[in-house]
């Protein structure tokens, strides 16, 4: 079945190509440089998303807003290609066409967040999407400009902290939202000013937030495993360790809370500007994922609700992470007055992070990354058949792990790139060439270094049928280094119930990915003409990935599963398509899919050879209506039964999700304002996302409903 509906989506892909060729014949052609008014910043040569031959996907505006959640992933999670590996209510990780952590870069205003997200699926990226002024998806390698860790895929997060221009007046944002979903009050602000040469920058949010409510129980028990365990203890006396809970996931509260501040200096030729950001977030991890092992006298069976709710009135929140982050940003460009070289731009970020990971109310092991990056990149253009930009990028990361549960060995890694982007047009055809060299170094605490030289190259060649409509054709060669965790990791980490063991000889990833897309889109055109159509098919060799592999093994003194890093080749492949139709009266309809399925080429003998946790099917529709003073949208989206799961993985069940979203603008003393709700999983389904570790402990939210205001001043 899986297979039937991998082929009938790519076939939708081709379908809606054709609809809307014929819709686009007799559409008047749209003028490019109101395009351009709507530049992506991943690219470094100031072009449209519509225009990039890459699948990028920007979120902003009012559909940010309605979409913005305490995590990125369940920000993106609706996004073409993107799901969701949730931890918990706390930690939400995007996964993009399968890759996520350190093949998927998470970047602030074109530099690496630099947290400790990708060191562990418990660990929250340090980014707050209620203060986004948009956020960009990348769908696939992104090597080539962002580096190794790009090699699956990007999402930069855009920010207002460092202005690039300076207001006419003081202007700013107020916005308070209350979600039923686990009880969350958020307020955030926004404020900018200037006179003059100087621009200025203040936000912050507050978030707080209790349990998440679920329908039904936590814990997933599966009867192979019950039956397993009953034969493994037979003779023994056994004992449940898991808190279950019913209604709601137990230790999921959380409180957050962030504020910046910029500076810029603002002239007709560029700007130079500072910010400071300062984030804390204090989650829980959901009861369940951790043994305690010295609460082994406990029952089995309904009286273990009982004891998770008397677990948390007395104050026992089990395991909970207390993140701090203090961000320095620096960030200038300059126009030249030049006939060949066009401008140059810089930034240079400096991150100060830790979080402690908290066992019952006391510090246990403490994650720190201080970790500083450059980035310098000249655009040229004469005019003529070429334009393209140089850049160099410089990095340096100091992680460590400090405490008894400490899993990963202090490192210190350097990194040095440099790249280079071409482009050229003739007639209806456009080539995009690049290729980059870099090196990387990983200096361990003890132990032998490890270096990397990693080489990546890239062509793009698009044909435009009209100016708003263009077919495209990829080809990347992009190389990964094993990051320190998957090279020297070596112990129980208790948030996650798992053992880990790196493997210090594995070699580079290399991935040669093949896309094939078309595009449509004529902003500028009405009715059936006006039809947007977005669809892709790709296939993504990786030589020598590397994953963490359940052994099936346990570790004796933490009794947890035990995952070895290693290499083993495998193939990715899937297709995306999305199709809006604009209907009469202001309504519009939405069909949209995406499915990746991903292998090994190798048979183990007793091993599967599917890539674990990987997405399922989706697919679904999104009926919209927009009128002067309000719009609305109900979407529903399927996903199907994930029945490859992986070696010693479990299935997840199919589910269908549906969402109602609605907004009212108005003027409120002058100023515009709008008041919001979106109500979410109408249908009160157990959703348990394949792409989460915690699948089995912490299911996705029940009904809910969020509703909020925001005014613009």
């Amino acid at each position: 079945m899986y297979r039937v509906n991998t082929l009938a989506l790519a076939v939708a892909c081709a379908f809606s190509s054709a609809v809307s060729s014929a819709a686009s014949a007799q559409a008047t052609d749209s003028d490019r440089e109101a395009l351009e008014e709507v530049n992506v910043t991943v690219s470094p040569l100031a072009k449209p998303a519509d225009a990039v031959a890459a699948p990028v996907s920007v979120l902003s505006g009012d559909e940010l807003r309605k979409s913005a959640a305490a995590t990125l992933g369940q920000t993106l999670n609706s996004q073409l290609g993107v799901a969701n590996a949730a931890f918990g209510g706390g930690v939400g990780l995007p996964v993009i066409r399968g890759q996520s952590a350190n093949r998927v870069k998470v970047l602030s205003d074109n530099l690496d967040v630099a947290d400790a997200s990708n060191t562990s699926s418990d660990h929250a990226a340090s980014i707050e999407p209620l203060l986004a002024n948009s956020i960009e998806i990348l769908r696939g390698p992104a090597a080539l400009r962002y580096g190794s860790g790009a090699i699956g895929g990007v999402v930069n997060v855009i920010d207002g902290r460092i202005p690039t221009r300076v207001p006419e007046a003081t202007e700013g944002a107020v916005e308070m939202r209350h979600d039923t979903a686990n009880n969350q009050d958020a307020g955030v602000f926004r404020l900018g000013g200037g006179a003059g040469n100087l621009a200025w920058y203040l936000d912050g949010v507050y978030r707080e937030n209790g349990n998440t409510q679920i329908p039904g129980l936590a814990v997933l028990e599966h009867e192979e495993h019950e039956e397993h365990d009953h034969e493994a203890h037979a003779g023994e006396e056994h004992h449940e360790d898991e808190f279950n809970t019913d209604g709601f996931v137990g230790n999921t509260n959380a409180r957050a809370k962030s504020g910046s501040a910029g500076l810029s200096w603002v002239t007709d030729r560029g700007f130079i500007g500072f910010s400071v950001n300062r984030l804390e977030n204090n989650y829980g991890i959901p009861l369940g994922t951790h043994v305690h092992h010295e609460d082994e006298h406990h029952e089995e069976g309904g009286e273990q609700h009982a004891l998770a709710e008397e677990h948390e009135e007395h104050g026992e929140e089990g395991v909970r992470i207390d993140l701090a982050q203090t961000r320095y940003d620096l960030k200038g460009e300059h126009a030249f007055n030049s006939e060949y070289w066009d401008k140059i731009s810089f930034r240079l970020g400096h991150n100060d992070y830790a979080h402690v990971e908290i066992e019952d109310g006391e510090p246990g092991t403490r994650f720190t990354n201080k970790a500083w990056e450059s980035r310098v990149e000249v655009t040229h253009d004469d005019g003529g058949e070429w334009r393209g930009a140089y850049g160099l990028q410089v990095s340096r990361k100091d992680f460590a792990a400090i405490g008894d549960e400490a899993f990963i060995r202090p490192s210190i890694t350097d990194s040095l790139g440099a790249f280079t982007m071409k482009e050229r047009e003739w007639g209806n055809w456009h080539l995009d060439l690049g290729a980059r060299l870099e090196t990387v170094s990983i200096d361990p605490q003890y132990g032998n270094d490890k270096d990397f030289t990693l080489v990546g190259l890239s062509s793009a060649l698009q044909y435009f049928l009209k100016e708003h409509q263009h077919l495209s054709v990829s080809l990347t060669s992009a190389e990964r280094a094993p990051v320190a965790e998957e090279l020297f990791a070596d112990g129980a980490h208790l948030a996650e119930s798992r053992y880990i063991i790196g493997d210090e000889n594995l070699d580079k990833e290399n991935s040669l990915n093949l896309e094939l897309g078309y595009h449509h889109h004529n902003q500028d055109a009405t009715g059936w003409h006006a039809t947007k159509v977005e669809a892709n098919v790709f296939y993504n060799r990786i030589g020598d990935y590397i994953y963490a592999a359940n052994t099936g093994l346990e570790d004796e003194e933490s009794e947890f599963a035990i995952y070895g890093y290693q290499n083993r080749d495998a193939a990715f492949y899937g297709a995306e398509a999305s199709v809006q139709f604009p209907l009469a009266s202001g309504l519009s309809l939405t069909l949209f899919g995406d499915s990746v399925r991903a292998s090994f080429d190798d048979r183990i003998a007793g091993e599967s050879r599917e890539v674990p946790r990987l997405p399922p099917l989706r697919y679904g529709f999104a009926l919209g209506g927009d009128y002067a003073n309000w719009n609305w949208q109900w979407r529903n989206t399927h996903a199907t039964e994930q029945k490859r799961p992986g070696t010693f993985e479990e299935s997840t069940d199919a589910y269908t999700r549906m969402d109602l979203t609605a907004q009212y603008n108005f003027k409120l003393a002058g100023n515009d304002a709008v008041v919001f709700a979106n109500a979410r999983n109408l249908l009160d389904e157990e959703i348990r996302n394949a792409t989460s570790l915690l699948r089995d402990f912490a299911p996705e939210a029940g009904r809910s409903v969020e509703a909020g205001v925001r005014i613009h001043f």
